[in-house]
C-alpha cells in the first residue's frame, strides 16, 4: 500500500512546473506524475532529491499535510475596535462594507506543517495599516480552532471555562471563556477586551450560542513556521 505524499503541493508552492522538476531530477515528467499519484513508491532518496530542487525538507515531501479552511478574520480597525469577518456569514450580509472587507480578507485554505489528530480551522488576525495598539504583535497571527463544533453547530465540551471563539445565535462572533447557565444559555467572559463602559471587562450574559470552539494554538510568525495561505481563485 502506497502512502499519500506531499510532492504535488510542494511543487505548486515552489512555482516550478513538473517538467522543470523532472529535468532537474533527471527523470521524465511521467515519472514525477507517477510519484505524485503513488503509482511509484516515493523512496527516501527520491524525497531528498526533490527537496533539494524544491528548497524544502524531505519530510515536507514525504508526508502529506491537508489544508485547513479559513473560518474567519479577526480585524482591528484604526480605532482599535475588534470586528469579526466570519466567512460563512458573507452570503447573508452583502452590504458594501462587507464587500470591501471580503476583498481584503480572502476565502481560502491554510497549509500547516505537520498533522492534527482532529479537524481544525484557522482564524487570521488582521489590522488597519495605521493601527498601533496593544494587539499589534498579533498582526498576521493565525489561531487554530477545532472544526467539528462549527460544522456540527454545537458548543464543544472543551470550550467550557476555556478560551474559545463563539458564534452567538442570530448575532456576531465573539471570544472569551464560556460558562453554562440554566436554561441552555451561556455567559461569555472576555477579560482581554478593552472597553471603558465595563472597566476593561466584557461579560456577555444569557447568550444563546450557535457554536463554541476552543482555541488550540496560535502562530505569531506563520511565515517563519512554514505556513502558507492559499486564496481561492475568484
Amino acid at each position: 500500500m502506497n502512502m499519500d505524499n506531499n510532492l504535488d503541493a510542494m511543487i505548486l508552492k515552489s512555482g516550478l512546473t513538473r517538467r522543470v522538476v523532472a529535468e532537474e531530477k533527471g527523470v521524465t515528467p511521467e515519472t514525477v506524475s507517477r510519484h505524485i499519484h503513488g503509482k511509484i513508491q516515493l523512496s527516501l532518496n527520491d524525497a531528498e532529491d526533490y527537496s533539494k530542487i524544491l528548497a524544502c525538507s524531505p519530510q515536507e515531501i514525504m508526508f502529506k499535510a491537508d489544508p485547513i479552511p479559513i473560518i474567519a478574520y479577526l480585524h482591528y480597525n484604526i480605532d482599535g475596535l475588534c470586528e469579526y469577518d466570519l466567512i460563512s456569514d458573507r452570503k447573508d450580509n452583502p452590504s458594501a462594507k462587507i464587500a470591501k472587507r471580503n476583498a481584503e480578507h480572502c476565502e481560502g485554505m491554510v497549509y500547516l506543517p505537520g498533522q492534527h489528530s482532529f479537524k481544525v480551522g484557522a482564524i487570521i488576525f488582521s489590522f488597519h495599516t495605521d493601527y498601533s495598539g496593544m494587539w499589534s504583535t498579533w498582526r498576521n497571527a493565525i489561531t487554530i480552532v477545532t472544526l467539528d463544533p462549527i460544522t456540527d453547530k454545537r458548543v464543544s465540551d472543551c470550550s467550557i471555562q476555556q478560551a474559545s471563539y463563539v458564534k452567538i445565535k442570530d448575532g456576531p462572533m465573539s471570544f472569551g471563556d464560556v460558562y453554562p447557565e440554566p436554561g441552555g444559555t451561556y455567559t461569555i467572559h472576555n477579560p482581554w477586551r478593552q472597553d471603558l463602559l465595563t472597566d476593561g471587562i466584557e461579560m456577555q450574559r444569557n447568550q444563546k450560542l450557535e457554536w463554541a470552539t476552543p482555541a488550540v494554538t496560535t502562530y505569531w510568525q506563520p511565515k517563519l513556521r512554514g505556513i502558507d495561505i492559499i486564496c481561492n481563485t475568484p
